[in-house]
């Protein structure tokens, strides 16, 4: 049924301050298992679900009413030290908040869905039977343990029955039962994704105020650009037209690159919107696995466009997931190797230049190369020949490839070979480039570089013959002068050798049916780029130089041409292409394949 308000303003105060107050919730319940004598983020905590509860009690929405109070009450528990932030408790509480996150994406869809809420009452009603009043309680199995607050240390805790019988299982699961709606096939939205407004952006006032003195100062130099226009037309003071224009368009573009940045700030947002829900992640996933994990999270402050962060969430996940499953070993594999029984994962970010770099480290057994290359074998993904032209690095890429999995027996982990493919994959739309560093027995990092915003970049403007194209530069790891006699060609495909590699070439002229207007020369200039975990090297013409462009969309009807992202505007007026390095790539996919085969 639709959601009904009378006031609408209201109603839309109360969706941003739930939002707000419940998107780092997570992380702080956490925190208090970790820290369970931290009394000012118990308060916090308990404020925040308060908060919400009050605001829904009033907008009578019913079922948030009823998680909301009923988590309160064991919040309430926990302040009085009445209860003990045991992890099945915590279990309880962060079950309760998971609902109440998917209960008010239900009210800011403007659909109130029958969700089914009695389990987890249920569960929070466990933890709130009436004779534990007088102690601290946990839940373990259908058993309710209570230890007296005031007993010696060597008084055993006294076993109670449960005093609600709780549901029969159905077959699934409480986080199956908990779980959003599945998103729409061909989105990247994660299960349980925080709760954001898509169709607004929240700014400090004070960048508003700079973007409004920016906006003031292009004002002026608009009106002095129409002073000089009507000075020339009526032919006034023409000796100085030549001198005050360029002081002008100095002025112009400082003005508008000011006015630029301004804008793109306002549209970043902290990277740790998107690390906050890690933690419980970890925790979760730990604990399935029997292993001791903790996970140290750095750089959370750093910023990068929302629409960068809307596709990195999956690739983050999974990484995780592959760290914590093939990484991290159990605590007693951990003392044979001579390691503390607790693995670390280190999850940071930081900027360089106009790219972010996100790094996923964990101290565990690191990846077998030769146990990787046997599994490729086995299931067919490569053959023998093309496995003994294969370096290191390409090796480790195997573990991208579609299906390809080291695990024997899928797991609800993991197994299925889907995980990594994905991380390529949106990897790959950003334009982004995976590294991975590994010490067998001592762990791995894979290292994410991005690009800070989509919509203006910076890129290498390059000559095809006497055509203009503009080249990520965020995607672009260096350019080569190459004479024509350094090239390989096999099978009609041609390549570099590349200090210890073997680099696909894609003459750009070919690809985009260029014709040839200039004479052939016994040199030509490659530009080496990288996506994902691959390398390929663009042949072209000339190197013109580094420009700062916006995306423009080609329009419907050149939406799909291979290997184009869109096209930009010139200072001459001039369109140039803008190509698109990840549907290159697989131009060369098949070129590759055919060079290990005749190797």
């Amino acid at each position: 049924m639709s959601v009904l308000c009378d006031d609408q303003e209201l109603l839309d105060e109360f969706l941003t301050e739930a939002t707000e107050l419940l998107e780092k919730i997570d992380d702080d319940l956490i925190t208090l298992e970790k820290f369970p004598g931290d009394m000012e983020l118990l308060n916090r905590i308990f404020r925040s679900i308060h908060t919400v509860k009050g605001a829904a009690s009033f907008l009578e929405f019913e079922l948030l009413v009823k998680v909301t109070h009923k988590t309160e009450d064991v919040l309430n528990r926990l302040r009085k030290g009445e209860l003990a932030p045991h992890p099945a408790i915590m279990d309880v509480i962060l079950d309760a908040v998971t609902m109440v996150k998917i209960l008010i994406n239900d009210i800011k869809g403007e659909e109130l869905k029958e969700r089914p809420i009695d389990g987890i009452i249920v569960r929070l009603m466990a933890v709130l039977a009436e004779n534990v009043v007088e102690g601290a309680a946990e839940i373990v199995t259908g058993v309710l343990v209570v230890a007296t607050p005031h007993t010696a240390p060597e008084q055993e805790p006294v076993a109670l029955d449960l005093l609600v019988t709780l549901p029969e299982s159905s077959g699934t699961s409480i986080s199956d039962e908990l779980a959003p709606p599945a998103a729409p096939a061909g989105t990247t939205k994660a299960s349980g994704e925080e709760l954001t407004d898509k169709a607004t952006v929240r700014v400090d006032v004070k960048r508003v105020d700079d973007l409004m003195n920016q906006v003031g100062e292009l004002v002026l130099e608009r009106n002095r650009m129409m002073q000089l226009t009507s000075d020339y037309q009526n032919e006034i003071n023409l000796d100085a037209f030549g001198e005050e224009l360029a002081k002008l368009s100095k002025r112009m573009n400082f003005v508008t690159s000011e006015l630029q940045m301004q804008i793109l700030k306002m549209r970043l947002i902290p990277v740790g919107n998107v690390f906050k829900k890690f933690p419980r992640i970890v925790r979760n996933m730990a604990r399935d696995l029997g292993k001791m994990v903790e996970l140290q999270v750095f750089g959370e402050d750093t910023e990068l466009d929302r629409s960068v962060v809307d596709l990195i969430s999956d690739p983050l996940i999974h990484l995780l997931r592959n760290a914590m499953d093939h990484g991290v070993e159990t605590p007693q594999e951990r003392a044979v190797a001579g390691k503390p029984p607790t693995g670390s994962v280190v999850l940071s970010a930081h900027h360089e230049g106009n790219r972010i770099i996100i790094s996923i480290k964990d101290d565990g057994r690191g990846i077998d190369c030769e146990r990787v290359a046997a599994k490729a074998l086995e299931k067919g993904l490569i053959t023998p020949d093309q496995l003994s032209a294969m370096s290191t690095r390409e090796i480790l890429s195997l573990i991208f490839l579609p299906g390809f999995s080291t695990k024997d027996v899928a797991s609800d982990l993991s197994g299925r070979g889907v995980g990594m493919d994905v991380v390529r994959t949106n990897i790959e739309k950003l334009n982004g480039v995976i590294e991975i560093k590994n010490e067998q027995g001592q762990g791995s990092e894979f290292i994410l570089q991005l690009p800070l915003t989509l919509a203006i970049i910076q890129s290498l403007l390059v000559e095809v013959e006497r055509e203009t194209y503009s080249i990520p530069l965020s995607a672009v790891l260096e350019t080569l002068r190459v004479n024509a006699g350094d090239f390989h060609t096999i099978a009609g495909r041609k390549f570099l050798q590349l200090r210890d590699s073997v680099l696909p070439i894609v003459a750009l002229a070919e690809t985009f049916h260029v014709s040839q207007e200039t004479q052939h020369k016994d040199f030509c200039y490659v530009v080496v780029v990288a996506v994902a975990e691959k390398k390929i090297g663009l042949m072209v013409s000339r190197l013109l130089g580094q420009q700062e462009v916006a995306i423009k969309s080609l329009g419907n009807y050149l939406a799909n041409v291979p290997g184009i992202a869109g096209s930009t505007i010139m200072g001459d007026g001039r369109v140039a292409l803008i190509v698109d390095p990840s549907k290159l790539t697989g131009l060369c996919e098949a070129a590759k394949n055919g060079l290990h085969q005749a190797a």
